[in-house]
């Protein structure tokens, strides 16, 4: 069981020494707490929260020393920001579809086939009977919209109220 604590552990805070600490402080606590612990959950759940807590205790011990503020760089920050990115594209994504939804019929339907199924200007207007003006005015329409929302939505994230 220690091994996917250690594993958790290390994840977030990027250094085996530091993991390992953190699981034997847990497994050392549940020892000396062994005749007054009362477990609610599932073992493994209380476990996995111990360690989670036990981590956050860590990370703050590592922050308050500067000599291990190299590791938070090197190991915690980089993925803090990776997930940070994550979460941007899924935002970005659904922003997007939203607008989308959002689009006149005719617009909505130019905009996908251009998007969704890469075609062309010519191809678009072919294939709805539209002039080629007609598919680029739609399109620039479209385009427009969706960096309006885009550009609020990364106000409010730069600029929150």
């Amino acid at each position: 069981m220690w091994e996917p604590l250690y594993v958790f552990a290390l994840k977030r805070l990027g250094a085996t020494a530091d993991a390992e600490d953190v699981v034997q402080e847990v497994f050392t606590n549940i020892w000396l707490r062994r005749h007054s612990l009362q477990i609610n959950a599932t073992v493994e759940a209380y476990l996995f929260t111990a360690v989670r807590y036990q981590t956050i205790n860590q990370l703050r011990r590592i922050l308050q020393s500067p000599e291990k503020l190299d590791q938070v760089n090197e190991a915690i920050l980089p993925s803090t920001e990776a997930a940070f990115r994550n979460l941007l594209a899924r935002e970005t994504a659904a922003i997007i579809n939203r607008e989308v939804e959002q689009l006149p019929g005719k617009m909505r339907e130019i905009y996908l086939l251009s998007v969704e199924q890469n075609r062309s200007v010519a191809e678009i207007a072919t294939g709805l009977e539209l002039s080629e003006q007609t598919v680029r005015n739609q399109l620039n329409l479209a385009r427009t919209r969706i960096r309006k929302s885009l550009r609020a939505a990364y106000m409010l994230l730069v600029f929150p109220l």
